[in-house]
């Protein structure tokens, strides 16, 4: 593949094939991304893999968390409050979740859920359809690989940013070589959770996942959300 090809073939996966990624081309994936480049050569950033019976044990996990979040959320305000502090449902994790979008961010996120839940035929209403799919964010979308991103935490916007520019090349990688990839925030909802299974340091915080493998011909793989164009993009001159 040239790299305009990689570039225009690289999206979003969430369905996987249950085919398993050779733990010396995962190497090969992130020894390619390494050549990234960072700030003054800092590579503010470390990652954790799960595979195997680690990876099973993980979603099985989350998932339960998430089905009792989404019990907790249904109830009434009170018993709210008190199932989400004494049923470990609360974010555990490094970086608070912030879904108060700007106006235009809003507005294009908005359209990017309407596309996806269109795709699959989960009309607006359909709450618990909606659960559902966010639910297979937890399982990992079935990859047969997630890779954990942390960066550090004392460099800030420098090793979000660096970190960002690992995770791009990582993702081109794979898509060069036939995987797909899906990068994911939500996991990093409950990063404590993810720390119990790795010898993480603490200087260095959860920011997102990565699930990895090989791309089924489930239908939501054929959803992919409009870009922006190149003059929209641009500010004008003042």
């Amino acid at each position: 593949m040239t790299f305009d090809e990689v570039l225009k073939a690289r999206r979003s996966t969430r369905a996987f094939l249950d085919k398993d990624v050779p733990d010396s081309l995962i190497k090969e994936l992130l020894a390619d991304a390494l050549r990234s480049p960072s700030s003054t050569n800092t590579q503010g950033y470390r990652v954790a893999i799960a595979t195997g019976a680690t990876r099973e044990k993980l979603a099985e996990e989350l998932t339960q968390t998430y089905d009792r979040a989404m019990k907790v959320k249904k109830q009434a305000l009170p018993l709210k409050i008190v199932s989400s502090v004494f049923g470990g449902v609360l974010p555990n994790g490094d970086f608070k979740a912030d879904l108060d979008y700007p106006k235009e961010m809003k507005a294009r996120a908005i359209e990017c859920g309407k596309g996806l839940y269109g795709t699959l035929g989960i009309e607006r209403h359909d709450r618990e359809g909606r659960e559902r799919q966010m639910r297979k964010n937890f399982e990992f979308f079935n990859a047969p690989v997630e890779i954990f991103l942390f960066i550090h935490g004392k460099k800030g916007v420098s090793s979000a940013l660096d970190g960002g520019i690992f995770l791009q090349s990582l993702m081109l990688a794979a898509t060069s070589r036939g995987l797909a990839t899906c990068a994911q925030a939500s996991v990093a909802l409950w990063g404590g959770t993810v720390r119990k299974y790795f010898e993480v340091e603490e200087d260095y915080k959860l920011i997102c996942g990565l699930s990895l493998g090989y791309a089924s011909d489930d239908i939501v793989n054929t959803f992919q959300p409009e870009k922006r164009s190149v003059e929209e993009l641009c500010f004008k001159l003042s």
